[in-house]
């Protein structure tokens, strides 16, 4: 598997109201995913603790180089419409990407996830 992750600093605006900013990332998330199918998962967390206190980090996981490679073709396409473009644009007002890393997965089985068990058993 291959992870983009982006980190966020968020925007005083954001800041400001977070209710607003999280129902736009709400939307947002939607509607820029849709039809994205390389896409096979997205995460969210905060960071609380760094240089930066209440960051965010998005992880978007794809299958492999492939699969990231069509994602971005898909993208850059989407982004010649005008209306498509201004609409991702406005992610200004909420945030600023502070970096990005492609990370892959290790060539063997490693980690855990009790989370999944804990979820079934609720």
């Amino acid at each position: 598997m291959l992870h983009m992750v982006y980190r966020i600093e968020l925007t005083d605006e954001a800041e400001r109201d977070p209710q607003a900013f999280w129902t736009w990332l709400q939307e947002r998330e939607q509607w820029f995913y849709d039809g994205l199918d390389t896409v096979l998962a997205t995460r969210w967390t905060v960071r609380t603790i760094g240089e930066r206190v209440h960051t965010l980090e998005h992880t978007v996981t794809f299958a492999d180089e492939a699969a990231w490679g069509q994602y971005r073709r898909a993208v850059s396409q989407r982004s010649r419409d005008p209306v498509w473009e201004k609409r991702r644009t406005e992610q200004t007002r909420w945030w600023r990407l502070l970096d990005a890393a492609l990370l892959s997965d290790p060539p063997v089985s490693l980690g855990f996830d009790r989370t999944r068990k804990a979820a079934a058993d609720s």
